[in-house]
């Protein structure tokens, strides 16, 4: 069964998480009402790295063609950092598309530092643990309902996430 995932490991260097680590964590709202964990949201075309995400957009395609056949045009639109303190999780199953984000296509998880869990995939009974530098997408739909492991060992975690959306030509630039 095809799972249409996507696992990158390398995507970003250990240099290149350790910077993004340091230039956001103290910038961080926290939401512990929805989410659990602060975050700041990125301007995706400020964002030092887009070069290293349309990589992996491309490497998506290059995996599961059938998402190259699609007439309609999709492009990173949102980026977030989040920052989980020890014992944090956004642990409620959940997937991407929903009422309030039906142009969601993919989600896009990079994590930014090493921890013994992951995000867990519901429906492919199927873990993708926290590897510094490592990029996972996927369907943003029920497809993929997911979670996150709280880490045993009780450290910081670091991600950025961001979601492929449809767009209208010229909304992508």
């Amino acid at each position: 069964m095809i799972d249409w995932i996507l696992t990158k490991d390398n995507a970003f260097s250990e240099q290149e998480c350790d910077e993004i680590i340091n230039t956001h964590k103290e910038n961080g709202v926290f939401d512990n009402e929805r989410t659990g964990y602060s975050f700041v949201d990125l301007n995706v075309n400020k964002f030092k790295y887009a070069s290293n995400i349309n990589y992996l957009l491309d490497e998506y395609v290059k995996q599961y063609p059938e998402a190259g056949k699609t007439t309609s045009v999709w492009s990173l639109t949102d980026m977030r950092f989040k920052h989980f303190k020890p014992g944090d999780s956004f642990s409620h199953w959940h997937s991407e598309n929903s009422m309030t984000y039906p142009h969601r296509v993919l989600a896009m998880q990079i994590y930014l530092s090493n921890h013994n869990c992951g995000t867990e995939f519901s429906g492919y009974n199927k873990t993708i643990m926290s590897v510094k530098g490592r990029a996972v997408l996927f369907p943003a739909y029920f497809t993929h309902t997911h979670k996150g492991n709280i880490c045993p060992e009780k450290k910081d975690r670091y991600i950025v996430t961001g979601y492929i959306n449809f767009v209208r030509k010229g909304e992508d630039e």
